[in-house]
């Protein structure tokens, strides 16, 4: 695998759209990072039906971050919503932790973006995988209350964690937040 960085400083404004990843490329201040990787068929078939990810690092004034398991099953990580075809990351990453988490939040940045290509082996057929990485606040009132919504979480777990536990699920982008 080669990974290639093409900017080290990741900050920005508040973040309203993300659909084009192509446009963030050369962006300032923002980390484009490409592996590319030669897999065997099976795994191919898989990566080629694979929607790409929206990865949210909610941090709280306290400066612990939010991790959540969304079934039993699952492992401890970053929010990280499904992003189809033509879908806004932004959007799908807003609406997966108020939906998943109960909270709402504002897209303070945007940390990077991962592309993974796999490469079939003997081919030249690729298919390629983006995890774009926000960081995030939760909303806060008038009154200094967080923006947890009225809404049924329905993620299986849901909390903050000022360590990254070792047996967390570590997604693109993760350990930027458990600096």
């Amino acid at each position: 695998m080669t990974s290639k960085p093409t900017d080290e400083s990741a900050t920005s404004s508040a973040v309203e759209s993300v659909t084009d990843l192509e446009s963030l490329r050369d962006r300032p201040g923002v980390q484009f990072h490409e592996e590319t990787e030669r897999v065997d068929s099976e795994l191919f078939e898989t990566l080629e039906t694979l929607d790409d990810m929206a990865v949210v690092g909610v941090t709280n004034g306290d400066g612990d971050v939010l991790l959540m398991r969304v079934t039993e099953e699952c492992a401890l990580k970053l929010p990280t919503a499904e992003v189809g075809p033509d879908e806004d990351y932004a959007a799908a990453a807003r609406n997966w932790v108020e939906s998943q988490a109960g909270l709402e939040i504002t897209l303070d940045s945007l940390e990077g973006v991962w592309c993974h290509e796999g490469r079939l082996e003997g081919t030249d057929r690729t298919t390629t995988r983006a995890f774009v990485v926000f960081g995030a606040t939760p909303e806060v009132d008038e009154d200094g209350t967080d923006g947890t919504t009225d809404k049924r979480t329905e993620a299986y777990t849901v909390g903050w964690y000022a360590e990254l536990p070792t047996d967390a699920a570590v997604a693109p982008g993760t350990r930027r937040f458990f600096d």
